[in-house]
């Protein structure tokens, strides 16, 4: 049986003038008002917010956790197959004789800032003191919480957050992007690396639906590492000897809050307005120097 030729062509439809311009207004409209409606949602009605968002939480932990972990796993395995295989290895994600844009230590500088950066500078010493306190081995009752025989656990929980299973999602879906974009040509979303499974029929709602569920996604995960962010941000600039940003307690002010979120969104925005080349590279440079420092 004949091999179908490749899918080259998803062709989306997209605003061609306006604020839009360049745009699907579908997605884009639909996605503001998922976010807009959860911020306002989660500002009105805080306590009830969370306590709606904690039980959705709850069940997908509940029915999908293991799901989860083989999914990750699966993860891990096709990236150390796709590492192995030497016609994988070899394959060039540009157009053929294309050349890397950026080099090495700028490509994996601006990999560590879009990826774990504020969660490992945030994480990297209080999860492991964390899970040394408590873990699934301390609850099955094998170790014991805050004792010498719970440190290689605590480490063990870390790495499973932060070490290949992480980065194998990272790499599954960045290599998906860049496969499907920059080989077959295709338009730089999550739809396009579904065309082998669905072909034609991403053009339409279905591929709309997609991407708004991936933009929704991204926006509620870069959220969080903000937040993650701006705690620090704040804790660093009293630590120099700014006041006036932290309450009694050591937590953020809302002071704190706005200062924080103003400089890093509008360094985040100016970096994005520049283009990957320029902003978003050179911060990333300065990012990577700043941590190894």
């Amino acid at each position: 049986m004949a091999v179908k030729p490749a899918l080259t062509d998803l062709p989306i439809k997209t605003a061609d003038a306006g604020f839009y311009r360049g745009f699907s207004k579908d997605v884009t409209i639909a996605s503001k008002f998922i976010i807009g409606g959860l911020v306002i949602w989660a500002v009105a009605f805080p306590e009830q917010a969370g306590s709606v968002l904690n039980k959705f939480n709850s069940f997908i932990l509940s029915n999908f956790a293991s799901w989860y972990i083989w999914v990750v796993a699966l993860f891990v395995l096709v990236c150390i197959l796709l590492a192995i295989w030497p016609a994988a290895g070899k394959l060039n994600l540009g157009r053929d004789g294309e050349k890397p844009e950026f080099s090495n230590f700028s490509w994996f500088s601006m990999m560590f800032g879009a990826g774990i950066g504020v969660g490992m500078l945030t994480w990297a010493v209080a999860e492991p003191v964390y899970h040394f306190g408590n873990n699934p081995e301390v609850i099955k009752g094998l170790t014991n919480g805050g004792n010498a025989d719970n440190i290689r656990m605590a480490y063990k929980w870390s790495f499973l957050h932060w070490g290949l299973g992480a980065w194998a999602c990272y790499a599954i879906a960045g290599l998906a992007l860049a496969f499907f974009s920059y080989r077959r040509n295709l338009p730089l979303t999550i739809r396009s690396s579904l065309t082998p499974l669905f072909g034609k029929s991403l053009s339409g709602p279905f591929g709309n639906v997609i991407d708004i569920v991936a933009v929704v996604a991204t926006i509620l995960g870069v959220a969080q590492t903000l937040g993650f962010g701006v705690e620090q941000f704040v804790s660093g600039l009293a630590r120099i000897g700014i006041g006036g940003l932290q309450t009694a307690e050591g937590t953020a002010s809302s002071a704190g809050i706005i200062v924080a979120i103003v400089a890093i969104m509008g360094a985040s925005t100016l970096s994005a307005l520049s283009g990957v080349g320029k902003g978003i590279k050179w911060l990333s440079n300065i990012n990577m120097v700043l941590s190894i420092a």
